[in-house]
């Protein structure tokens, strides 16, 4: 009896071991379960902090980009602006200055040029010339005739330089003759530009000033206009000083069926 209830016990306490060890292992299972599922949320936690984070992280530098952009445009309108605005300038100044010192447009009035110029005909001059005060014979000028005696206009005149510094001229027999500076002879100047059969002849008023036969100084030009009948030019007013041609015509520019260089 005692072997038989012995047994009995044995089994019951292996039952019982059986049962804690299962119930043992229940608990570790559900223990294992809820720290997955803790690690999972953590995880999860952790993987939408990070994704936060990564959008911040990322957010930061588009936006900073951005404004890099930005500025970077408006520094490059601005740039853009400000050389177009020196170009103008420059432009405008080279003009000017080219305007003032180098080239001018002249209009011609009046027939003392025909037929060579023509009342309304547009010119370009250019000044160089007046800054060395270098002329050859046959140029045509544009003349400061202010308060020369016999002339009373404000508008500068339009001549052909035809006598030179230093030279003699003389008006006879409808001719312009020219007695070189250390000569002792005069020639005929050959104006092939003058119409056929025109005469260079002296006015009353020039004549009684001895502008019919006049040796020029060191700086004086004797200058005629082209249409000798009714130019009123050195044979009236005298010889015109250096100082007083302000440009040198080189091209008529209208009307346009009439361009021609000189």
């Amino acid at each position: 009896m005692k072997k038989v209830e012995e047994k009995k016990l044995s089994v019951v306490e292996d039952n019982e071991t059986k049962e804690l060890a299962e119930l043992s292992a229940d608990e570790e299972v559900a223990a294992t379960a809820d720290n997955s599922e803790l690690s999972a949320e953590t995880e999860a936690s952790a993987e939408v902090k990070t994704a936060d984070a990564d959008d911040k992280t990322s957010e930061k530098p588009e936006q900073k980009e951005d404004e890099k952009t930005r500025k970077i445009k408006k520094k490059t309108a601005v740039s853009e602006a400000m050389d177009w605005l020196r170009t103008i300038c420059i432009g405008v100044l080279a003009g000017v200055l080219l305007v003032v010192f180098v080239v001018q447009r002249d209009n011609v009035y009046g027939d003392s040029m025909n037929p060579t110029l023509e009342s309304g005909d547009v010119l370009f001059t250019q000044k160089i010339s007046t800054y060395f005060k270098k002329f050859d014979r046959g140029d045509i000028v544009v003349l400061d005739g202010s308060n020369m005696e016999g002339y009373s206009k404000s508008e500068y005149l339009i001549k052909r330089i035809v006598g030179l510094p230093g030279e003699t001229v003389k008006i006879a027999d409808g001719c312009v003759y020219i007695k070189p500076m250390g000569h002792s002879d005069y020639y005929i100047l050959q104006e092939n530009y003058l119409p056929e059969g025109v005469k260079t002849t002296m006015m009353d008023y020039g004549t009684a000033h001895g502008y019919n036969e006049i040796k020029l100084g060191d700086d004086e030009y004797f200058c005629l206009g082209d249409n000798r009948p009714v130019s009123n030019d050195s044979r009236n007013l005298g010889p015109f000083k250096a100082n007083r041609i302000v440009a040198v015509a080189v091209l008529r520019v209208f009307p346009f069926n009439t361009i021609r260089t000189f």
